[in-house]
């Protein structure tokens, strides 16, 4: 009798911290809920143009310090090799023949959950002009911006300008889609 009673205490210690559990939430996109955003240094002072393009949108407020912040921009640019052959006694670089479906990509913008780690957005700056007839690219969580010809300013405009519509198409934290911001 005692090891039912036993048992049938033990079974309800068991439960009763199951019975309190909350069911795992889904943590919200961090480019909705985030506020602070370091944006580090990039090439041909493009960080500059971002900070004042992000002070006019109004959304995230840029700093320059990267500690205790929601969101972490960079810019990161690939890793080339250069191979040397040797013509008439001298090194000179390898040609490289060109690939198919090959892109210049110049340096590529991430914007990371500092918390995290985890990268939440990314824009490869291509080194091309965007072909006639070719559809724009939508604004997705990894972007294409064709950057041929831009100045500084214009391409952090362009920059922006992507981001600000990926993170309008985002579901906002009330569940609804994110509509127009300020100054957009």
């Amino acid at each position: 009798m005692k090891a039912v009673v036993y048992s049938a205490i033990m079974l309800c210690l068991l439960a009763v911290p199951a019975l309190g559990q909350h069911p795992a939430q889904e943590k919200p996109n961090p480019l909705i809920g985030g506020k602070l955003m370091y944006v580090g240094r990039m090439p041909e002072n493009l960080d500059a143009w971002i900070v004042v393009d992000l002070r006019t949108w109004g959304k995230y407020k840029p700093t320059r310090d990267s500690e205790g912040v929601d969101l972490v921009m960079e810019a990161h640019k690939p890793e080339t090799s250069v191979e040397y052959e040797m013509r008439r006694g001298i090194p000179q670089p390898k040609r490289v023949e060109k690939r198919r479906g090959y892109k210049p990509v110049m340096f590529s913008i991430i914007v990371t959950d500092w918390v995290t780690g985890q990268p939440v957005w990314q824009a490869d700056i291509l080194d091309r002009k965007q072909k006639k007839g070719q559809r724009e690219t939508t604004a997705g969580s990894h972007s294409e911006i064709y950057a041929k010809g831009f100045s500084t300013q214009e391409l952090a405009e362009e920059i922006l300008r992507t981001l600000r519509s990926y993170v309008n198409q985002l579901p906002s934290e009330k569940g609804t889609a994110g509509g127009p911001t300020p100054h957009s």
